[in-house]
Protein backbone atom coordinates (compact mmCIF):
# COMPACT_ATOMS: atom_id res chain seq x y z
CA UNK A 1 0.00 0.00 0.00
CA UNK A 2 2.56 2.40 0.77
CA UNK A 3 4.62 1.83 -2.66
CA UNK A 4 1.00 2.23 -4.18
CA UNK A 5 0.40 5.96 -2.57
CA UNK A 6 4.13 6.52 -3.48
CA UNK A 7 3.35 6.19 -7.19
CA UNK A 8 0.09 8.13 -7.19
CA UNK A 9 1.48 11.38 -5.53
CA UNK A 10 4.76 11.24 -7.82
CA UNK A 11 2.56 11.27 -11.40
CA UNK A 12 1.77 14.16 -12.84
CA UNK A 13 1.67 15.28 -10.19
CA UNK A 14 2.68 21.62 -10.20
CA UNK A 15 4.70 28.33 -13.58
CA UNK A 16 2.93 47.40 -16.45
CA UNK A 17 2.88 50.93 -17.22
CA UNK A 18 0.36 53.49 -16.22
CA UNK A 19 -0.16 55.58 -13.07
CA UNK A 20 -0.24 54.31 -9.20
CA UNK A 21 -3.83 54.39 -9.16
CA UNK A 22 -4.21 51.98 -11.93
CA UNK A 23 -1.05 49.78 -10.59
CA UNK A 24 -3.59 49.23 -7.15
CA UNK A 25 -6.73 48.50 -8.87
CA UNK A 26 -8.15 45.07 -8.92
CA UNK A 27 -8.61 44.75 -12.76
CA UNK A 28 -5.35 45.54 -13.60
CA UNK A 29 -3.58 43.42 -11.23
CA UNK A 30 -5.51 40.48 -12.89
CA UNK A 31 -4.57 41.98 -16.17
CA UNK A 32 -0.92 42.42 -15.33
CA UNK A 33 -1.10 38.31 -13.78
CA UNK A 34 -2.48 37.01 -17.30
CA UNK A 35 0.01 38.87 -19.36
CA UNK A 36 2.46 37.29 -17.43
CA UNK A 37 1.08 34.17 -17.97
CA UNK A 38 0.64 34.44 -21.45
CA UNK A 39 3.57 35.96 -22.30
CA UNK A 40 5.13 32.67 -20.24
CA UNK A 41 2.96 30.40 -21.83
CA UNK A 42 4.40 32.23 -25.77
CA UNK A 43 8.03 31.63 -24.93
CA UNK A 44 7.00 27.93 -25.63
CA UNK A 45 9.34 25.75 -22.91
CA UNK A 46 10.74 26.39 -19.54
CA UNK A 47 13.25 24.95 -17.29
CA UNK A 48 11.57 24.33 -13.97
CA UNK A 49 12.28 23.29 -10.23
CA UNK A 50 9.77 21.55 -8.28
CA UNK A 51 9.20 21.04 -4.77
CA UNK A 52 6.39 19.28 -3.27
CA UNK A 53 4.89 17.98 -0.08
CA UNK A 54 1.71 15.72 0.42
CA UNK A 55 -0.11 14.07 3.49
CA UNK A 56 -1.64 11.04 2.67
CA UNK A 57 -2.88 8.15 5.16
CA UNK A 58 -0.55 10.21 8.39
CA UNK A 59 2.19 9.90 6.02
CA UNK A 60 4.26 13.18 4.77
CA UNK A 61 5.92 12.89 1.19
CA UNK A 62 7.96 14.96 -0.13
CA UNK A 63 9.29 15.25 -3.69
CA UNK A 64 12.29 17.71 -5.21
CA UNK A 65 13.13 17.50 -8.82
CA UNK A 66 14.35 19.39 -11.72
CA UNK A 67 13.22 19.35 -15.41
CA UNK A 68 12.67 21.24 -18.58
CA UNK A 69 9.33 21.18 -20.64
CA UNK A 70 8.11 22.11 -24.17
CA UNK A 71 4.65 23.49 -23.07
CA UNK A 72 2.98 23.93 -26.43
CA UNK A 73 4.16 20.61 -27.51
CA UNK A 74 3.30 18.69 -23.90
CA UNK A 75 7.23 17.58 -24.09
CA UNK A 76 9.85 17.03 -21.61
CA UNK A 77 11.39 15.30 -18.34
CA UNK A 78 12.33 15.89 -14.99
CA UNK A 79 13.91 13.54 -12.57
CA UNK A 80 12.43 13.58 -8.64
CA UNK A 81 13.71 12.47 -5.42
CA UNK A 82 11.10 10.93 -3.45
CA UNK A 83 11.10 11.15 0.05
CA UNK A 84 8.67 8.95 2.84
CA UNK A 85 10.52 7.63 5.56
CA UNK A 86 11.94 4.86 5.66
CA UNK A 87 11.53 5.20 1.84
CA UNK A 88 13.76 6.87 -0.20
CA UNK A 89 13.73 6.48 -3.84
CA UNK A 90 14.25 8.06 -7.84
CA UNK A 91 11.73 8.47 -10.35
CA UNK A 92 12.12 9.76 -13.87
CA UNK A 93 9.80 10.68 -15.92
CA UNK A 94 9.39 11.47 -19.64
CA UNK A 95 6.18 13.32 -20.69
CA UNK A 96 5.22 13.22 -24.50
CA UNK A 97 1.95 14.16 -25.17
CA UNK A 98 -0.67 12.45 -22.49
CA UNK A 99 1.39 9.65 -22.26
CA UNK A 100 3.69 9.68 -18.99
CA UNK A 101 6.48 6.91 -19.05
CA UNK A 102 8.08 6.20 -15.61
CA UNK A 103 11.45 4.87 -14.49
CA UNK A 104 11.58 3.74 -10.84
CA UNK A 105 12.86 1.16 -8.26
CA UNK A 106 9.70 1.17 -7.01
CA UNK A 107 8.20 -0.25 -10.34
CA UNK A 108 10.90 -2.29 -11.30
CA UNK A 109 10.21 -6.01 -9.27
CA UNK A 110 6.50 -5.77 -11.04
CA UNK A 111 7.48 -4.95 -14.42
CA UNK A 112 7.45 -7.82 -16.79
CA UNK A 113 10.76 -9.40 -17.77
CA UNK A 114 13.03 -6.99 -19.70
CA UNK A 115 10.88 -4.11 -19.39
CA UNK A 116 12.11 -0.72 -17.15
CA UNK A 117 9.22 1.91 -18.15
CA UNK A 118 6.24 2.13 -17.64
CA UNK A 119 3.53 4.10 -20.01
CA UNK A 120 0.30 5.48 -18.86
CA UNK A 121 -2.58 7.61 -20.15
CA UNK A 122 -2.54 11.04 -18.09
CA UNK A 123 -6.54 11.15 -19.43
CA UNK A 124 -7.65 8.13 -18.21
CA UNK A 125 -5.89 8.20 -14.60
CA UNK A 126 -8.00 9.22 -11.14
CA UNK A 127 -7.42 8.52 -8.07
CA UNK A 128 -10.40 8.97 -5.06
CA UNK A 129 -11.65 11.15 -7.25
CA UNK A 130 -8.28 13.09 -8.02
CA UNK A 131 -7.31 14.24 -11.78
CA UNK A 132 -3.64 13.34 -11.23
CA UNK A 133 -2.70 15.89 -14.15
CA UNK A 134 -3.98 18.67 -12.06
CA UNK A 135 -2.60 17.95 -8.39
CA UNK A 136 0.75 17.70 -9.23
CA UNK A 137 1.04 18.76 -13.09
CA UNK A 138 4.64 18.51 -13.20
CA UNK A 139 4.39 20.16 -17.15
CA UNK A 140 3.77 23.59 -16.36
CA UNK A 141 1.92 24.56 -19.79
CA UNK A 142 -1.63 23.24 -17.62
CA UNK A 143 -1.42 25.72 -14.79
CA UNK A 144 0.03 28.94 -16.90
CA UNK A 145 -3.05 28.36 -19.57
CA UNK A 146 -5.75 28.53 -16.50
CA UNK A 147 -3.70 31.49 -15.24
CA UNK A 148 -4.76 33.18 -18.18
CA UNK A 149 -8.49 33.28 -16.99
CA UNK A 150 -8.12 34.82 -13.39
CA UNK A 151 -10.98 36.05 -11.50
CA UNK A 152 -9.00 37.65 -9.25
CA UNK A 153 -5.88 39.44 -8.26
CA UNK A 154 -4.48 41.17 -5.41
CA UNK A 155 -0.75 42.16 -4.92
CA UNK A 156 1.22 40.24 -1.50
CA UNK A 157 4.67 42.47 -1.94
CA UNK A 158 7.65 41.83 -3.78
CA UNK A 159 11.14 40.05 -2.88
CA UNK A 160 13.81 39.11 -5.01
CA UNK A 161 11.79 36.38 -7.33
CA UNK A 162 9.46 39.21 -8.05
CA UNK A 163 6.04 40.19 -7.24
CA UNK A 164 4.48 38.62 -5.43
CA UNK A 165 0.35 38.10 -6.29
CA UNK A 166 -2.33 36.24 -4.81
CA UNK A 167 -5.00 34.79 -7.21
CA UNK A 168 -7.81 33.19 -8.07
CA UNK A 169 -8.26 31.18 -11.46
CA UNK A 170 -11.98 30.76 -13.04
CA UNK A 171 -11.12 26.75 -13.91
CA UNK A 172 -9.48 23.86 -12.94
CA UNK A 173 -10.03 21.65 -9.36
CA UNK A 174 -7.21 24.27 -7.83
CA UNK A 175 -8.36 27.42 -8.15
CA UNK A 176 -5.87 29.35 -5.32
CA UNK A 177 -2.41 30.35 -6.48
CA UNK A 178 0.64 32.60 -5.52
CA UNK A 179 2.12 33.92 -8.25
CA UNK A 180 5.54 36.29 -8.79
CA UNK A 181 6.44 38.09 -11.86
CA UNK A 182 10.13 38.71 -12.42
CA UNK A 183 11.00 42.32 -13.62
CA UNK A 184 11.13 40.40 -17.21
CA UNK A 185 7.57 40.37 -17.31
CA UNK A 186 7.66 36.16 -16.58
CA UNK A 187 6.34 34.01 -14.26
CA UNK A 188 9.07 32.73 -12.39
CA UNK A 189 7.29 31.08 -9.23
CA UNK A 190 4.17 29.63 -8.82
CA UNK A 191 3.05 28.27 -5.40
CA UNK A 192 -0.22 26.11 -5.34
CA UNK A 193 -1.72 24.55 -2.19
CA UNK A 194 -5.00 21.93 -1.41
CA UNK A 195 -6.27 21.32 1.64
CA UNK A 196 -7.83 17.50 1.32
CA UNK A 197 -5.72 15.85 0.77
CA UNK A 198 -3.02 18.36 2.07
CA UNK A 199 -0.60 19.30 -1.02
CA UNK A 200 1.89 21.91 -1.32
CA UNK A 201 3.57 22.26 -4.48
CA UNK A 202 6.12 25.19 -5.24
CA UNK A 203 7.49 25.42 -9.21
CA UNK A 204 10.24 27.74 -9.60
CA UNK A 205 10.40 28.24 -13.68
CA UNK A 206 13.37 29.59 -16.00
CA UNK A 207 15.16 29.11 -19.18
CA UNK A 208 12.22 30.84 -21.35
CA UNK A 209 12.04 29.74 -24.56
CA UNK A 210 15.22 27.46 -24.96
CA UNK A 211 14.92 24.28 -26.99
CA UNK A 212 13.88 20.89 -24.95
CA UNK A 213 14.70 17.62 -26.23
CA UNK A 214 12.87 14.65 -24.99
CA UNK A 215 11.88 11.62 -26.34
CA UNK A 216 10.00 8.46 -25.19
CA UNK A 217 12.20 5.66 -24.29
CA UNK A 218 12.74 2.34 -27.27
CA UNK A 219 9.86 0.55 -27.11
CA UNK A 220 11.38 -2.93 -25.94
CA UNK A 221 11.88 -1.50 -22.74
CA UNK A 222 8.65 -0.59 -22.27
CA UNK A 223 5.62 -1.93 -20.93
CA UNK A 224 2.22 0.19 -21.34
CA UNK A 225 -0.37 -0.31 -18.79
CA UNK A 226 -3.68 0.12 -20.86
CA UNK A 227 -6.44 0.19 -17.45
CA UNK A 228 -4.54 2.15 -15.55
CA UNK A 229 -3.06 -0.82 -13.50
CA UNK A 230 0.39 -1.21 -12.09
CA UNK A 231 2.21 -4.71 -12.06
CA UNK A 232 2.67 -5.48 -8.43
CA UNK A 233 0.46 -2.12 -7.11
CA UNK A 234 -2.75 -2.63 -8.70
CA UNK A 235 -5.05 -0.33 -10.50
CA UNK A 236 -5.13 3.83 -10.47
CA UNK A 237 -7.67 3.60 -13.33
CA UNK A 238 -11.20 6.21 -12.80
Amino acid sequence: MRRLLLLVVVLPLAACGGGSKAKSSPASLVDAVTAAAHKTYAAGSESMSLRASVDASGQTIVLTGNGAFDTKSALGSIRLDVNASPISTTVDEVLVGTGVYLKSPLLAAGLPGGKTWLKLDLGKLHFAGIDLRSLLAQNPGAELERLQALKSATKVGTDQTGTHYRVTATTGPISGYDVWVGGDGYIHRVVVAQASPKVSVTIDLSKFGEKVTAAAPPAAQVYESRNGSIPGLGGLGA
